[in-house]
C-alpha cells in the first residue's frame, strides 16, 4: 500500500498500523464502504487493497489530505474503486444513505457526530460499523453500553428494524495515560421475526 502526503501539512499516525492490518484482513468483497473520514486513505486503502472492497466512498474535508489520497488513488491503481467526496461529512454523507455495507469512522478523540449519518448510509438490510473513540480505561463497558443504546435510537429514526449488536472491542494503543483508542465493531442485521397478520 502506497501512501501518499505533506507531512508540513497532515499526520500520518505510525501507531495506527496494527489497527489498518486488522482492517485490511477483513473480508469486503463485494461491499460497499463508507470512510467518513478518510483523510490520506490509512484505512480507505487497506480496505481497498487487501479487504478487496468492491468501491468505497471517502469523505474528506481537508484538501491537503485530499491531495494525498488523490495521489495514492492514482498510485495503487484504484481510480475505479474509490470516489472521493470532498467537503464536509454532515452534507457529503447523507447523499451516501443506503448504500453502504460498512461504515468506517476513524476519527479520534470521538466519532460520535456522524453514528446518526453512519447508520442512514447502510442498506436496508444492514451491515457493519467501525467505531472509534477515546475512552478512559474504566468507563469501556459503560461506553459500549451506551453506545449501543444510541445507535438503536438512531436505527428507529432511519425506520430500520435491525438487530444491533457488538462484535468486538479493539485496543488500538493508549492515546493518553489511562485513555485508550478503541474501535468497536458493530452488526446490524434485518430482525428476522416475522409479524403474522
Amino acid at each position: 500500500v502506497h501512501f501518499g502526503f505533506d507531512a508540513t501539512k497532515v499526520m500520518f499516525s505510525a501507531g495506527n498500523v496494527t489497527e489498518r492490518r486488522r482492517i485490511g484482513s477483513i473480508n469486503m468483497e463485494g461491499e460497499v464502504v463508507v470512510d467518513a473520514y478518510a483523510g490520506v486513505g490509512y484505512y480507505t486503502l487497506h480496505m481497498a487493497l487487501r479487504s478487496r472492497a468492491k468501491h468505497i466512498h471517502a469523505c474528506e474535508i481537508n484538501p491537503d489530505s485530499i491531495a494525498g489520497l488523490a495521489w495514492a488513488q492514482e498510485t495503487n491503481g484504484l481510480n475505479k474503486q474509490i470516489t472521493i467526496h470532498q467537503g464536509d461529512n454532515q452534507e457529503t454523507l447523507p447523499k451516501l444513505y443506503g448504500q453502504a455495507d460498512r461504515c468506517h469512522l476513524g476519527l479520534l478523540p470521538s466519532s460520535e457526530g456522524v453514528w446518526n449519518h453512519a447508520l442512514g448510509c447502510l442498506k436496508p438490510k444492514g451491515g457493519w460499523i467501525h467505531i472509534h473513540m477515546n475512552v478512559h480505561k474504566n468507563e469501556l463497558e459503560e461506553w459500549q453500553a451506551s453506545t449501543l443504546e444510541t445507535l438503536k435510537k438512531y436505527a428507529e429514526h432511519h425506520k430500520r428494524r435491525w438487530d444491533i449488536t457488538i462484535e468486538h472491542l479493539e485496543r488500538v494503543k493508549w492515546f493518553s495515560p489511562h485513555v485508550c483508542h478503541v474501535v468497536l465493531d458493530v452488526q446490524c442485521r434485518e430482525t428476522q421475526q416475522k409479524e403474522h397478520a
